[in-house]
């Protein structure tokens, strides 16, 4: 019975170093390209200057658009599956003598489906890398973890504001934060 529970234990330690592991890889990027790390929260001024020297036209957007909608509906799928078998896995363990096989089974599904997510994740960051550059990548990654911490502080809206962009820049501006969103 220890023997079970142990190896319960390590297989939902496993399960969720990998759904982190969805995260971190594009976080600790971020973290690396200009020496800003993980402070976030930079402001509107410096976001629109990183914006504005990534210099994206409205066909490079368009490009980044293809790349994140070429296998959408994979990764969709993909997550959704994930979220149906955390939630088999939660039901079976509300028994007091939890199924270890079919929690095994469980697992061992949910991994493919993480190692389909991750690897679309991948290929669309470098597929996004080789349309932009290195430099403006860097930048990129600087604008989506910029995002993520300005959405954890509530401060958002602000650090995103469009004031002081000119009606084109705030068009592109809208389109590279949908894109961003879809690749946090």
């Amino acid at each position: 019975m220890k023997a079970n529970r142990a190896r319960l234990s390590v297989l939902l330690i496993l399960i969720t170093s990998i759904a982190f592991l969805g995260i971190l890889p594009v976080a600790a990027q971020a973290g690396s390209g200009k020496g800003m790390g993980n402070q976030g929260v930079m402001g509107p001024i410096v976001v629109r200057e990183w914006f504005r020297s990534l210099n994206l036209t409205n066909e490079d957007l368009d490009k980044l658009e293809k790349i994140l909608e070429s296998r959408e509906f994979e990764l969709i799928k993909a997550q959704n599956e994930i979220r149906i078998l955390q939630a088999q896995i939660a039901n079976i363990l509300v028994d007091p003598d939890p199924d270890l096989k079919a929690i095994e089974e469980a697992i061992s599904k949910s991994l493919q489906y993480e190692k389909t997510v991750r690897m679309i994740q991948i290929e669309r960051q470098v597929a996004i890398r080789k349309v932009v550059g290195e430099d403006r990548w860097q930048t990129i990654l600087l604008l989506v973890n910029e995002a993520r911490m300005s959405e954890k502080t509530g401060k958002f809206a602000n650090s995103f504001s469009t004031k002081g962009l000119s009606v084109e820049e705030t068009n592109r501006y809208s389109h590279l934060l949908a894109i961003l969103r879809r690749i946090m």
